[in-house]
């Protein structure tokens, strides 16, 4: 589904569009949302995590607060976006005291906030949903996850040992060590302010997408589109291609600045 456009006489040009595939399961516990005004902006997607019950709600329960706490207070400073993203959840734990039988859901958590007259941005994740930030159709950045695989990687790749024996299974393995819902305190990664571009194109995605398409996929595609609603019909159709390889739900969202296939693709931008 698009989003027209909005834009107001000095606010930054935003249009977004989104998705979310059932898979092989008998269920979906992706959630994603979003809230766009004249002057600000903010975009979440969640993942219930795997194996626990009531993920399907974790998820919903995450987007829905913090895109309430958002509207009550529209801001990409740091500290309030913190707010969100601990409000989100405080009222996980709160379905979970209600909820016996559910008392461990809990879910990943992926957020892109932008002050739409200022032309500023953050985001924050906690746990395996990413963000991709890309410049003229080529990656800047992305979040790292909060995953043993992902901490045994840096780990490696500082020279830390790791056990020969158990080397293979931690990179494999997709075990968080941060999630909504798991603690009393939200812990989230919260990135530093970053001026936007005309060009600018953003995607917010669950493990189960990310994990079928690779880096390269998503920026060739990007660069075939003429709008978020084209890129992620690409996107999808890559997934469902390999969607055999997984039995996951795969959401993403999408969020284009000014229009990126206007701009000069791939050859001016810096990568991180």
């Amino acid at each position: 589904m698009l989003e027209a456009t909005r834009t107001t006489p000095f606010a930054v040009p935003l249009s977004t569009s989104q998705f979310s595939c059932v898979g092989e399961r008998s269920g979906n516990q992706d959630a994603i949302g979003y809230h766009l005004d004249d002057w600000f902006g903010c975009f979440v997607v969640s993942d219930g995590v795997g194996g626990n019950a009531g993920g399907e709600q974790a998820a919903r329960t995450a987007v829905d607060t913090a895109l309430n706490a958002f509207v009550a207070n529209p801001s990409v400073a740091a500290e309030d976006i913190q707010q969100c993203v601990t409000r989100a959840n405080d009222a996980i734990l709160a379905r979970q005291r209600a909820q016996a039988e559910q008392g461990k859901m809990s879910a990943t958590f992926v957020s892109l906030f932008v002050d739409r007259s200022t032309g500023q941005a953050r985001w924050a994740h906690v746990g395996d949903s990413r963000l991709y930030w890309f410049r003229r159709g080529v990656l800047m950045e992305r979040t790292e996850d909060h995953s043993l695989s992902q901490r045994s990687r840096e780990g490696m790749a500082q020279g830390e040992a790791v056990p020969a024996n158990g080397a293979q299974a931690l990179i494999q393995s997709n075990l968080l060590y941060r999630a909504l819902g798991a603690r009393e305190r939200a812990e989230a990664t919260v990135s530093g302010t970053q001026r936007l571009a005309d060009g600018d194109a953003f995607l917010l995605c669950t493990d189960g997408l990310w994990q079928l398409i690779s880096q390269q996929v998503m920026e060739r595609s990007l660069q075939l589109a003429d709008s978020a609603e084209e890129w992620l019909a690409l996107l999808r159709r890559a997934a469902e291609a390999k969607a055999d390889e997984s039995r996951d739900n795969f959401s993403a969202l999408a969020v284009w600045v000014g229009f990126p296939q206007q701009v000069t693709l791939a050859g001016t931008a810096t990568p991180r």
